[in-house]
Formats: structure tokens, C-alpha cells, sequence
């Protein structure tokens, strides 16, 4: 009986294991091939204006002058997509990926996430991210006209 608990915690704990490292290849797919996942950069506090959550791990923060950010936690926070707003703990003016800053979605429900990793975005990458997690709709290209081939002739026998 003992032996078939045993088993069964393994398993459980295995499948919980390849379950995330499927939702992380996932994930993965939904960047764009030139994003830093392991950028380093740091957000004045003051200059966040607006941020949206792309899910339970990620989100784009929005700062004053145009500049855009893809901040990755360092775990999922189940409150973040439906939270309406954000603070940010931090131990100086800057919210960065190192020294324990975390972004806290859910004051009452102890919802906080350290941060992984911050990037700073082109207004390219930016617009991707948006239409990759369904956030905005692909802007309608008319597909290319096909091209000519030139094929053998057709002669009329009369």
C-alpha cells in the first residue's frame, strides 16, 4: 500500500513537471526570435504610465516617452491577468530583474512575483507580442497575386 502512494506522488510530480515545460516551450513560441529573454534592463518607477498582461508570467509595461518593456516573472502570478492594476516593490526608484524587485498584482491576496528578466522593446516587437497573445488583431495583408509561369502553348489543329 505504502509502495503504491510512493508511486503515485512520482507520478503526479513528474507529470506536473513536464506539464510546465510544455506550457514554457509554449510560451517560448509566442516570442519574437530577437527578444532578449534574459534582458537585464530597469524601468524608472516614475516613468510607468501603463502595462499589459500577456499572461500569468509576462507582461509589457508601457513608460513615458514611447519606451516599452516585456517583463517576465519569475513564476506565475494567477491574479494578473484579471488584476486592474499594479505596484511595484523595490529597494530604489528603478524596477529591475536583480536585488529582489517584484511586481504585486494582489494586495490583499499576497499575489506578488519577483522579476526574471526586463527587456526594453522596439515599437515592432511590441505590436508582435500584442497579435502573438491575441491582445490585437493582425493588421489584413492581400495575399500576394500568384505568380506566371510560363507553360507550354496551346495549338489549335484545324
Amino acid at each position: 500500500m505504502r509502495k503504491d502512494l510512493i508511486k503515485s506522488i512520482v507520478t503526479a510530480f513528474i507529470s506536473c513537471v513536464l506539464l510546465s515545460i510544455s506550457a514554457a516551450a509554449e510560451e517560448e513560441d509566442k516570442l519574437p526570435k530577437d527578444l532578449d529573454l534574459h534582458g537585464s534592463d530597469c524601468i524608472w518607477i516614475r516613468t510607468i504610465r501603463d502595462y499589459t498582461a500577456l499572461s500569468n508570467d509576462s507582461l509589457l509595461i508601457h513608460a513615458s516617452g514611447k519606451r516599452s518593456y516585456f517583463v517576465r516573472l519569475s513564476m506565475p502570478g494567477f491574479g494578473l491577468k484579471s488584476s486592474f492594476q499594479l505596484a511595484t516593490r523595490s529597494r530604489d526608484d528603478n524596477l529591475c530583474p536583480y536585488g529582489g524587485d517584484a511586481i504585486i498584482f494582489d494586495r490583499f491576496a499576497g499575489g506578488e512575483a519577483r522579476i526574471q528578466s526586463i527587456s526594453r522593446l522596439s515599437p515592432e516587437q511590441v505590436e508582435m507580442l500584442l497579435i502573438r497573445y491575441g491582445k490585437k488583431e493582425p493588421v489584413d495583408q492581400p495575399d500576394p497575386a500568384p505568380p506566371e509561369v510560363k507553360g507550354a502553348e496551346v495549338e489549335e489543329l484545324g
